[in-house]
């Protein structure tokens, strides 16, 4: 892989572009490059990477592609990592939750910011721990 970019280059899109542009963009490109084409395998590499989030989170950071764009095997630590995963995601629904709630009694005027403050840093640091788990190999 040349840069960091080559793929958001192949579909030209923005690397900010949304899961959206990124689909409407390989749409256009595979009707103008049908299979059989030297760039439609290319155009096909690009989206299968781009439009799974958690290579598109890999690729973004690291500039690198899982040989050929396939998921590796689980094994029973990655049955561990993906609980893990879940357990978060769980905490941070439940932190969302509660910081509605707070977010609504702030607003009336029952309590002041600083409990409302504290749970959306909680909630915040809940989902950055899980998305950390999805960059760890």
């Amino acid at each position: 892989m040349a840069s960091n970019k080559e793929l958001y280059t192949v579909l030209g899109v923005d690397p900010s572009a949304t899961d959206a542009e990124i689909k409407s963009a390989f749409e256009r490109l595979e009707a103008e490059n049908p299979e059989g084409t030297p760039l439609h395998s290319r155009i096909v590499e690009a989206y299968t990477i781009l439009s799974d989030m958690d290579s598109r989170a890999t690729y973004d950071i690291t500039g690198k592609v899982r040989k050929s764009g396939v998921r590796r095997h689980r094994s029973g630590h990655e049955d561990g990592k993906e609980k893990a995963r879940y357990t978060l995601n769980t905490l941070f629904l439940a932190g969302a939750a509660i910081t509605t709630v707070l977010f609504i009694l702030q607003i009336s005027g029952v309590m002041g910011t600083t409990p409302f403050y504290i749970a959306c840093g909680i909630s915040i640091l809940i989902k950055i721990a899980e998305y950390i788990l999805r960059l760890v190999p």
